[in-house]
């Protein structure tokens, strides 16, 4: 993985730890945190790129699904962000009604996250067999992993009340 990358993650998982000491009003955290979000897309790309080998007309076809799955997931990637921001907004609010909320709005945005991954394994697989299907999935689900531990790090448990 290289350097500018990690870096990207690591810049990504303190901006959404501001959200937490930022006011709800501070726009600057929220810039921050979507310009990283572009700027990991970018390094995403390059990193299928490197660990996905394509033959020309392999990466004619993969490229444009790429490119629409990329668009389509960035849909469930704003609303984390969204729910993040939310979640930062209300931490010392918390009730059962708003926790239950975000959860549920979280699940929901992962099961929408899911069925994308879903559909655009399925497409491909029809373009590139099932072994380079499964190789990118593989790519994806680890990149994933470390943008999600990244920003878990720095997202504290809901508060318990009495």
């Amino acid at each position: 993985m290289n350097i500018s990358f990690r870096s990207s993650i690591l810049a990504l998982s303190l901006t959404m730890g501001l959200a937490f000491t930022a006011s709800a009003q501070d726009q600057s955290a929220w810039t921050a945190v979507q310009q990283l979000q572009a700027d990991l897309r970018a390094d995403r790309q390059a990193l299928v790129a490197e660990n996905l080998p394509l033959s020309d007309g392999e990466a004619r076809a993969f490229w444009p699904m790429y490119k629409a799955y990329v668009a389509e997931l960035s849909k469930s990637g704003d609303r984390k962000a969204s729910l993040i921001a939310a979640y930062a907004q209300n931490f010392d609010t918390m009730t059962d009604t708003k926790a239950d909320a975000f959860m549920k709005d979280y699940l929901a945005m992962e099961a929408d996250r899911v069925k994308v991954r879903q559909k655009y394994a399925k497409e491909a697989t029809k373009v590139l067999g099932a072994q380079k299907a499964a190789r990118w999935m593989q790519i994806e689900t680890k990149l994933d992993t470390i943008v999600n531990m990244g920003i878990a790090s720095e997202i504290p448990l809901v508060p318990l009340k009495k």
